[in-house]
Formats: C-alpha cells, structure tokens, sequence
C-alpha cells in the first residue's frame, strides 16, 4: 500500500526528527527522539543505538509509533527521558503522544545489528537499523509538518553571516567551523534545495 506522507511534509529518502514511542510488556510507555526516514510505498527506517529503552521495546514488541510533532517541551522531555504519563492517549497497548499533530504506526520487519565502525559517529555501542512497515498513519491536524534539522542548521548559518564581518578572526573561525558541520548534516538529510542554499552561503563565507 502506498502512503502520502508528503501530507505531513515528508518526502522519501530524507530524514526528519519525530519522536518514536513505545511501549513494554508491562505497559510502561516511552518516548525518544529518534531520526526518521520515509523509504517510499509503505515502508520506513530508523537506526537506534544500543541501551536505550525504546529500541528494547521495538525488539520485544516489533512496533513503534512516530510522533511528528515540532513541539520543544515534547522533544526536550524525551531526549532527557522524562516524558510523563500525561502527555500519552490511554491507550492501554500502544504508546501514542496526545494532541500529536501526525503519527504513524510501525510494523517492524528487520531489525540489523551494526558496529560502531559502519556508523560515522564512533563509539563503544552497535547500533541498529530498523526497517519497518507502515500499518496505519493518521493526521490529526492539517497544518502537522515534520521536521527536518538541516533547515534550522541553515538559519544559524544566515545569522551567523550576517555578523561575520563585523566580528574577529576567531569568532569568524568559529562561525565558518559551524557551517561546515552544518553542511555535513545538509548534505545528509536535506532536499537539493537546501543543499545548494548552504554551498552558495559557503562560497559568500569564502570571500570575505
């Protein structure tokens, strides 16, 4: 079955930060902010590291739920895992955030263990590539967009530029170092659009 997830402002093969629930087998819910990948049809990936509650859950359960939200508290709470009970449905058998603008519900179909040396981020923790099946997405509000981080990581670069030459070499060092992190991140999850917007942005940077 295909999906119009473009609905909600996705588009396949680029990434975008929701927060993914899910819940235990004693009914605890949990919620993280994970990065989120439309695969075109009815299929979607993630990747999660090892340790964290919500990837237990996804192995026990074989499903998750992506919340597409742009809401900062929700976002906030679930990176530092305090998320309370009163920001979820009753639902008793499923994790799905309330008033959430957008969510998707996930089969989960493979679950591949990778090495830390297979991911650009080192560490001493494997990590996870999830692949998944859309059982049912729903839209609770018409305005639901997901978000992308490249886009905020190229506003930091405009305001940034726009003081770039009223600041010192150093501050101009720390500034130019920022576009090129961002960039890396651009040019792995963003549209061609904002790629080409941060490369033209770099070569302003350049001249001055």
């Amino acid at each position: 079955m295909n999906y119009d997830l473009s609905k909600v402002g996705i588009k396949k093969d680029l990434q975008y930060e929701c927060i993914t629930t899910t819940i235990n087998e004693n009914g605890v819910k949990n919620a993280g902010a994970f990065a989120f990948k439309y695969l075109g049809e009815d299929k979607v990936f993630c990747r999660i590291f090892e340790g964290s509650k919500t990837l237990k859950n996804i192995q026990n359960t074989k499903e998750y739920v992506v919340n597409i939200t742009q809401d900062p508290l929700v976002f906030t709470y679930a990176t530092l895992d305090c998320l309370d009970d009163e920001y979820y449905t009753d639902d008793n058998d499923i994790a799905i955030l309330k008033n959430t603008p957008a969510y998707i519900i996930v089969n989960v179909e493979n679950i591949e263990k990778r090495t830390p040396d297979d991911f650009p981020i080192k560490g001493d923790k494997n990590i996870f590539f999830i692949t998944g099946k859309i059982k049912e997405f729903i839209i609770n509000d018409e305005n639901a967009q997901a978000f992308n981080r490249g886009l905020s990581g190229l506003i930091e670069c405009l305001v940034n530029f726009s003081r770039y030459k009223i600041v010192d070499s150093e501050k101009r060092k720390e500034y130019m170092d920022r576009l090129i992190e961002n960039q890396r991140v651009i040019e792995k999850v963003c549209d061609e659009k904002t790629k080409k917007a941060i490369a033209d942005l770099k070569t302003e940077y350049e001249k001055n």
